[in-house]
């Protein structure tokens, strides 16, 4: 499972003939579900490439019950290092299946020959703890939800040591690609710990679900789920410019300039956020967070976006 860029970094190098090359475009389940259909049987499936090509690999291993190999070429979210696939039906984003690669292999040749972006965005994956773990507090203070104080304070040494490596992330050297893979890693042991994704994945992220919902387009995860970093931290602790600051450090592109949406479709995004995320009432059914909160405006949209400008 792989595409047409990553796939030409490493095809001369993987050391064999695969039975079938599938260029993989998205994740919805029913394009995932042709795949099952169509493809030989085979002993295990490799996926190479960013989040798409790892998540195909992903549901296609645990549909087939067959082994699975992730070569991640850009570290821009952190797929390769979790079980489950993030498939898409009808605008909404299911986490499913629960499989153990028998192997990830970084290849610093083919991740250094991306443009930076492409993998400074895995630091949001990271960072995103910052915002997680308060709506995680916030929500076993007002709902009872369970709370794992051996996990957040992991979560927390995780997030210092990003920051410490800040230099190295955004440079992109091997220092950096290690950091950026074991604290890939680290996030998903914490979430293991946890029994749920609360350490690393709020409400931040509900701004990458509601903007692909809305405009029907893709996006690199990453540099999207930092806006939503940026943005919760606004209605958290009200510190979004420090919190900015320590995103410009990683080389973290988060503006919505960076990605090309313009300010209609930004403010549409973080006036659908608060329904997106509705722990009751929403197609969604995410956990509680801030957003179950506070009220987001039209004045809150023109000044975030004016700060992000």
């Amino acid at each position: 499972m792989t595409q047409e860029v990553p796939w030409n970094l490493v095809k001369d190098r993987i050391g064999g003939e695969p039975v079938s090359v599938n260029m993989v475009s998205g994740l919805e389940r029913d394009d995932l579900q042709k795949l099952i259909k169509d493809i030989p049987k085979v002993d295990s499936v490799v996926g190479v490439g960013g989040g798409v090509s790892v998540d195909s690999a992903k549901y296609f291993a645990w549909k087939r019950k067959c082994a699975a190999i992730f070569v991640p070429t850009i570290l821009s979210v952190n797929a390769y290092a979790t079980p489950a696939a993030a498939t898409r039906k009808d605008g909404v984003v299911s986490y499913l299946g629960n499989v153990e690669p028998e192997k990830i292999v970084i290849d610093y040749k083919a991740i250094q020959s991306a443009p930076k972006r492409l993998n400074t965005a895995g630091a949001a994956d990271i960072y995103s703890c910052k915002t997680a773990l308060f709506d995680w507090e916030l929500s076993h203070k007002e709902t009872g939800e369970a709370w794992h104080a051996k996990a957040a304070a992991d979560a927390r040494k995780i997030l210092r040591t990003l920051v410490g490596k800040s230099k190295d992330v955004k440079n992109v050297t091997e220092e950096g690609i290690k950091t950026l893979v074991k604290l890939h890693m680290a996030t998903n042991t914490v979430q293991q710990l946890a029994g749920t994704p609360r350490p690393e994945e709020g409400s931040e992220h509900v701004y990458f679900y509601a903007l692909e919902e809305l405009t029907g387009k893709s996006f690199l995860h990453g540099e999207v789920v930092g806006t939503g970093i940026y943005v919760i931290r606004h209605f958290q602790e009200g510190d979004e410019e420090e919190t900015g600051k320590v995103m410009d450090g990683l080389g973290l592109l988060f503006r919505p300039s960076d990605y090309g949406i313009s300010k209609e479709e930004f403010t549409k995004t973080l006036l659908h956020m608060k329904k997106y995320a509705s722990y009751k009432e929403y197609k969604a059914k995410l956990p509680f967070t801030v957003l179950d909160n506070v009220k987001i405006t039209k004045d809150d949209a023109d000044s975030l976006w004016k700060q992000l400008s």
